[in-house]
């Protein structure tokens, strides 16, 4: 996640902190400060330090088990409004996604079990008061648990309630049906949340257009997903892409961005290919080194591959969470496509635009075997373009 950095490693997860958290901090210790002095800001970070860690603790607890169901876990980030923890994929198996959504507030749970023989049933539950000393602190750290394990049973996205809700609807329909309703569940509260903050809390109001945006995404991520499912990557890479040479300037390369609409270019020696260069990683050295520079030493010599038989959802997933825009596609050691953000969503805006029973259908035979891709035209890897038209010749720069 962007404006992000990371502050540890736990179980192999990386934990990050958004720069918006620190402005929380800043907040809340002025904000404890002008009500008593030095004291009540030094409580005042106490207490939010003391929530988000265990909100930390909360998504541990999913991605753990998540890990131990076969479910790599990228990060943890740490926002003003929670934890966001970065899966590498997503659990379709309902039990499994009812085990890894139950063990995070379960952590809540035990860790206000563990402070109620101290601190005694708080007797305002869901209202955090500012702590003035320890034992304010840990009650208010029961009464934050509480609250936490509360709110996130409410069968609404991203709650861990919808997500609960949606895994036991899956029991007994299919996946993206059960997304569906559980987030028209979850809209439909958001959407009362609104109401009656109207006339309570505006802060109310701010969580009903949360869980409203939050479920809507859900639901289009599980459609998306649906759309992808059952294709693999060479059905929906790019066999015409243009590549720079190692020599190239970055100028070059800059100009290649709005002459062919690409972003990321592979970069290629001959027949070898080399690495990837991205926009992004161009512009940054035309800022800090010149135009000049060439692009070897500005680009990915080991970015991220894929072979062409790859389950494309898996792959989109991953580079929605990991954030390659494009992904070299290689065979047998040679590059022979490139797969990018802009592909994916071509296809699914074509994809979604067409009538169910005038969809295309997969190009898997009856016993689930995908036919081989159409021939490339040439033997000397990598192959990237059909050949030209005897009337043009292909563009410069193209593989």
């Amino acid at each position: 996640m962007r404006w992000s950095f990371t502050v540890g490693r736990v179980f192999g997860i990386t934990l990050r902190l958004h720069v918006t958290f620190l402005l929380l901090l800043g907040l809340v210790g002025y904000a404890g400060f002008v009500e008593t002095g030095p004291r009540g800001a030094a409580w005042a970070l106490s207490l939010v330090c003391s929530i988000f860690t265990c909100i930390v603790l909360h998504e541990l607890g999913h991605s753990v088990v998540a890990q131990q169901l076969g479910v790599q876990v990228k990060s943890i980030t740490l926002l003003p409004i929670g934890g966001v923890a970065a899966l590498r994929s997503f659990p379709e198996n309902p039990w499994h996604e009812i085990a890894i959504t139950l063990a995070g507030p379960m952590v809540n749970a035990g860790i206000a079990l563990m402070l109620l023989p101290i601190t005694g049933w708080p007797s305002h539950v869901f209202y955090v008061s500012m702590p003035y000393d320890a034992a304010g602190l840990l009650g208010s750290i029961v009464k934050a648990n509480i609250a936490l394990f509360a709110f996130n049973f409410i069968p609404a996205f991203p709650m861990d309630g919808g997500r609960l809700l949606r895994a036991m609807l899956a029991l007994t329909l299919s996946y993206r049906r059960a997304t569906v309703i559980a987030a028209t569940v979850g809209q439909g509260l958001a959407i009362l949340f609104m109401i009656a903050g109207l006339t309570t809390s505006i802060w109310l109001t701010m969580i009903g257009v949360f869980i409203f945006l939050g479920a809507g995404g859900e639901e289009r991520m599980v459609q998306t997903r649906s759309l992808l499912r059952d294709l693999e990557v060479q059905e929906v890479m790019s066999r015409d892409f243009a590549a720079l040479s190692p020599t190239d300037t970055v100028s070059r390369g800059l100009a290649m961005v709005y002459q062919t609409g690409q972003d990321d270019f592979p970069v290629m020696e001959g027949s070898q290919f080399l690495g990837l260069v991205t926009r992004t990683g161009m512009l940054e050295a035309a800022n800090n080194a010149g135009a000049d520079v060439p692009v070897a030493e500005v680009m990915d010599a080991t970015p991220p591959a894929v072979v062409p038989w790859m389950d494309l959802s898996r792959v989109y997933e991953g580079m929605m969470t990991e954030g390659p825009s494009s992904v070299p596609v290689v065979q047998d050691g040679h590059l022979i496509g490139l797969l990018t953000l802009d592909n994916i969503s071509r296809f699914l805006l074509v994809r979604s635009g067409l009538k169910s029973s005038r969809r295309p259908q997969s190009r898997r035979d009856t016993s689930g075997r995908m036919p081989a891709p159409p021939p490339l035209i040439s033997t000397g890897p990598p192959v990237a373009v059909p050949p030209p038209h005897a009337e043009s010749s292909p563009p410069p720069g193209r593989a």
